[in-house]
């Protein structure tokens, strides 16, 4: 069996997960070291070296930095990311978006990462995509994805902006900054709407917004049909004025283009 693990790159990193998921558990490190050595046959010396830190295999060395950017990048793909997984060494996060999101998130991205990462654009649907092989990130993402207690608890572990770069994120991703004319209105007012079929995340973020900048939200339902929406989707809306202007004082979203940025100074002064 020692003979043949070391060409079975499947099951050394089967054995490395399971090993990080003892230590996780507080399993004492002999009775680990056992238990993967019994169980996959790897070298004692091999699950000596995984357990304090002085090796990884490959496909298990990528690194995250648990810093308030990472917050970003969670929001962020949490609206518009994905996981893909291909081979054992291949585990990816892909976030897809218009070009200065897509910027915005790799050069974010990096920081966390400690590597430069670059937007693509796939010139046949014309749409700019970040895909990046990291382990770490690929399973955190999946964890915080169906564990919304876990993700709020890092933030709070973390520094205070991450609450508000986490909104961020989550705002280039699933915002929309309305421009709304009506006959009656000679500036047109300003709504900031951010859409989810998942009514748990939008409720974290409602939270947040109230907990941290004293932002009030309301939601509307948008019905599942035939047609167009497969599943009810959620709209978490902000109109008042002095909300929306909070909002922008501590948000900088890639959503508000230069012709919406004009209509927006012009409602918050009143037209002057």
């Amino acid at each position: 069996m020692e003979t043949n693990i070391r060409k079975n790159h499947e099951l050394r990193l089967r054995a490395f997960d399971l090993l990080q998921e003892f230590k996780n558990q507080n399993v004492a490190r002999k009775e680990a070291i056992d238990k993967i050595h019994a169980k996959f046959g790897v070298p004692k010396g091999a699950i000596y070296s995984w357990y304090s830190g002085d090796y990884k295999p490959f496909g298990r060395r990528e690194e995250i930095l648990y810093i308030p950017e990472l917050f970003y990048v969670l929001g962020a793909l949490l609206g518009d990311g994905c996981v893909y997984n291909y081979k054992t060494t291949r585990n990816y996060t892909i976030l897809v978006g218009d070009d200065k999101f897509t910027a915005k998130y790799a050069k974010l991205l990096s920081k966390c990462v400690g590597k430069e990462v670059r937007p693509y654009i796939n010139r046949s649907k014309n749409i700019w995509f970040v895909s990046h092989n990291n382990f770490k990130l690929y399973s955190l993402f999946k964890k915080v994805r169906t564990d919304l207690f876990y993700l709020e608890l890092l933030m709070h572990q973390n520094e205070p902006k991450s609450f508000l770069l986490f909104i961020e994120g989550f705002f280039d991703a699933e915002g929309c900054v309305k421009i709304i004319k009506e006959d009656v209105r000679k500036t047109p007012k300003i709504c900031l709407d951010i859409t989810n079929t998942n009514f748990l995340l939008l409720e974290l973020v409602r939270k947040l917004l109230q907990e941290r900048l004293g932002i009030e939200a309301r939601y509307s339902i948008q019905k599942a049909d035939s047609a167009k929406n497969k599943q009810v989707a959620y709209h978490l809306r902000i109109y008042k004025k002095e909300f929306v202007r909070r909002f922008f004082e501590y948000i900088s979203t890639t959503k508000l283009k230069e012709e919406k940025a004009i209509y927006l100074e012009n409602w918050l002064n009143n037209g002057k």
